[in-house]
């Protein structure tokens, strides 16, 4: 059996044929996936796939890309999430210096 151990299946550009993506890749092989949460949205996102598919587990988190964005109820929220049962991890996460979408400072002071 394969895991997709990072995958983002509550992507729009599924929301046409989400569940046929999901079954061309079971009947590739994949048995599990996780999927990843990139910001509060896209980890509601994943945790309702979890919650829906027993095949699927999700991480909650907040891309450093995102960092700028975040609120500050962001940590509790995913907090909360994170106790759902579904949730296996937490990420994306951490810093992220290549692309420096969101300044090194931001994210140092958000990630502590």
């Amino acid at each position: 059996m394969l895991i997709d151990s990072h995958c983002h299946i509550d992507d729009a550009r599924y929301d046409a044929d989400r569940e046929a993506m999901i079954q061309r890749a079971q009947a590739e092989g994949v048995g599990h996936f996780v999927t990843i949460g990139c910001d509060l949205d896209t980890s509601r996102a994943a945790v309702a796939l979890a919650q829906q598919h027993p095949f699927i587990s999700a991480t909650v988190g907040v891309h450093p890309h995102e960092v700028k964005r975040i609120e500050p109820n962001w940590y509790d929220k995913l907090r909360a999430l994170a106790k759902s049962g579904r949730v296996v991890a937490y990420g994306e996460i951490g810093l992220d210096y290549h692309y420096d979408h969101s300044p090194r400072d931001v994210q140092r002071a958000r990630f502590r």
